[in-house]
């Protein structure tokens, strides 16, 4: 399990650390700046027959969010839009996150991707993705022979079949 429950985002990975260095040098240098926003904090479980993606997205809208799923992987993207700067002001610090962020995550492949369901409440982004029933256990039927007849068990019930209806020559 990966926690990632720093609100200074010190503690990384190497994955983490080699994909930031790669992406700062090739994919979206920053040009100087030293901190950057990756996208949402996730929580990403599993309850139940559902997988369950949670992201803190404090201060947007729905309509601000673009979700989607190809190939397996869900991305979530969108754009903080920046208050205008008063120049009355003078800021000591100031931390509000603006512009555009992408966050992807590659899903099981046990869950369904089509049958999603997305909830936005209080700066929360719930999806539910529900286990696809070719993932979820089945019950194996088992059948019984008998010296006349066979007796066929079918979720729990017996059923007689005729004298060599399922037996092979």
């Amino acid at each position: 399990m990966l926690d990632r429950n720093d609100p200074f985002g010190r503690a990384m990975g190497l994955r983490q650390v080699m994909d930031r260095l790669l992406e700062d040098a090739v994919v979206m240098p920053r040009g100087g700046e030293s901190q950057g926003w990756g996208g949402p904090s996730l929580n990403v479980y599993e309850e139940g027959d559902e997988l369950m993606v949670e992201a803190q997205l404090p201060g947007l809208k729905p309509e601000d969010l673009e979700i989607n799923v190809e190939q397996g992987v869900l991305t979530i993207s969108g754009q903080i839009k920046a208050e205008d700067e008063r120049t009355e002001r003078n800021y000591l610090v100031r931390e509000h996150r603006t512009g555009r962020f992408s966050r992807s995550l590659r899903l099981p492949p046990a869950y369904d991707a089509d049958a999603c369901k997305a909830d936005f409440d209080h700066g929360v982004l719930r999806l539910v993705f529900p286990k696809s029933e070719a993932a979820k256990p089945r019950r194996i039927q088992i059948s019984r022979a008998s010296g006349d007849g066979q007796r066929v068990l079918t979720n729990g019930q017996s059923k007689a079949q005729p004298a060599g209806a399922g037996a092979r020559s």
